[in-house]
């Protein structure tokens, strides 16, 4: 049950794989612009891709994604054990990169790009470990 005032949603484990392909996508896109010293693109896109694959380590440990404000994701990873725990405070680094990357005026550094793209890298690995424990024997 969700707490009250959340919006929170249901996420089914065909639901949390579909995120996990997003986040990918968004983590090649990230990485491609980082080779093209596209800094504030990198470092968008590789936010893009955290959040994804944040809604999907918790779709896979608690079958559900938080759908309103960053913040609630923030605590919903927390709730999912060690792992999100984990990915609760990589998140929060990444978001901390989001509005200099996407709205500011002044470009990103190279460093705070790279430091973005590795945070989506390794949210995007523990979502991929997290798929694979769960996937169902075939």
């Amino acid at each position: 049950m969700s707490p009250r005032g959340s919006k929170r949603h249901s996420v089914s484990p065909a639901d949390a794989r579909a995120y996990l392909a997003k986040a990918a996508a968004w983590l090649e896109a990230a990485e491609d612009n980082l080779r093209a010293r596209r800094w504030d693109v990198a470092a968008g896109s590789a936010v893009t891709a955290g959040i994804n694959a944040s809604d999907a380590i918790t779709g896979s440990l608690l079958g559900q994604r938080a759908g309103g404000e960053h913040s609630e994701a923030l605590d919903l990873l927390a709730q999912a054990g060690e792992d999100g725990r984990t990915a609760a405070r990589q998140l929060a680094q990444l978001l901390g990169l989001k509005a200099p990357a996407q709205y500011d005026p002044a470009p990103l550094s190279e460093k705070d790009a790279v430091k973005a793209v590795e945070l989506g890298r390794r949210l995007v690995e523990r979502a991929t470990q997290l798929a694979a424990r769960r996937r169902p024997p075939a």
